[in-house]
């Protein structure tokens, strides 16, 4: 039998309604990122609000504590996050960028996304899933993550930037011995 999927079988305190439809947003603006064009004001926009919306997302996931009552997995997962979120902004506001800046905030911003992904499929799983253990909600969680990595890292891949060329003055100057 497929169990009942209700809003209160969901959500179960006011910071996870906020984590959830943050989280939500933040799968669809992702989405829209990964597949649009990355350049000009629309992604800039688009990446502000899926930055911030990750901060908050990660910031409420700490208050929520449904499957353990204590610190867990779930909640290390929420830090790695919002730790990929600061690696990916940092090289943006550096100045001057440092030169493969873009790779750098690709690769991290990209492994934010999957993690959001994977635990939103961890969460679908665990809520509809007839699990009864902590040692059965691991072992799914374990089995989601694996499976959402390996994707992820193919296509990673696959669209990462090309590695920017050095500037040509850059050269010049490391030819003649001067340091740049």
């Amino acid at each position: 039998m497929i169990p009942q999927a209700t809003l209160a079988g969901f959500v179960h305190s006011a910071a996870g309604a906020v984590h959830a439809a943050v989280a939500l947003l933040c799968i669809g603006v992702g989405l829209i990122q990964f597949l649009r064009p990355k350049r000009g004001a629309g992604h800039r926009a688009r990446g502000y609000f899926y930055v911030y919306a990750m901060l908050v997302a990660d910031g409420t996931a700490m208050l929520v504590f449904r499957f353990t009552g204590a610190f867990n997995l779930f909640h290390l997962g929420a830090i790695m996050n919002f730790a990929c979120i600061v690696a990916a902004v940092v090289p943006l506001l550096r100045s001057p960028r440092p030169m493969n800046w873009r790779l750098q905030h690709y690769t991290f911003i990209s492994w934010s996304y999957v993690s959001l992904i994977s635990a939103a499929a961890t969460e679908i799983a665990v809520r509809l899933l007839p699990l009864t253990t902590r040692g059965q909600v691991g072992l799914v969680a374990l089995g989601l993550s694996i499976a959402t990595m390996t994707i992820a890292y193919v296509l990673i891949g696959k669209y990462r930037p090309p590695a920017e060329a050095p500037l040509l003055s850059a050269n010049l100057a490391e030819q003649s011995g001067v340091p740049s």
